[in-house]
């Protein structure tokens, strides 16, 4: 599964896959970078982004309103930083990011943007990634 934050967000892919009880990695990329989720068994066990990684990924993962994603199912996760329940995970997060917008404090970019999408475009030159057009 792929597609587009801005047309399904992060809160509503781990839903889906909590509901189902499904272990995946979930992959997500944009001008802020990279990270990525697991679940297991229907539940987030692990998270990392740029230095961070656990619930401090999960939550500025969960900022992210633009970007691409790809679900790969079946993927084991490399460790178990994350021990909440999903739903708190959820709400904890999404209440934070309330708290950040109503301060003004969601930044728009984190440093090292440049080389972040001069590696996305250099591997989606290579063929190691592929662009999605609008409407996949």
């Amino acid at each position: 599964m792929k597609g587009r934050l801005r047309d399904m967000s992060l809160v509503d892919i781990i839903q889906i896959f909590h509901a189902e009880r499904r272990t995946v990695a979930i992959h997500l990329g944009s001008e802020m970078g990279y990270g990525r989720v697991y679940m297991k068994d229907g539940s987030v066990v692990h998270a990392s982004y740029r230095e961070f990684t656990g619930v401090d990924a999960m939550y500025r993962l969960l900022a992210w309103n633009d970007g691409e994603f790809e679900v790969e199912p079946g993927v084991e996760p490399p460790e178990h930083t994350i021990n909440e329940q999903v739903d708190s995970l959820m709400l904890e997060g999404l209440r934070r990011l309330d708290e950040s917008r109503a301060k003004g404090s969601v930044p728009k970019k984190d440093i090292g943007d440049t080389e972040s999408i001069s590696l996305i475009n250099r591997l989606l030159d290579l063929g190691i990634l592929e662009k999605l057009e609008e409407g996949e």
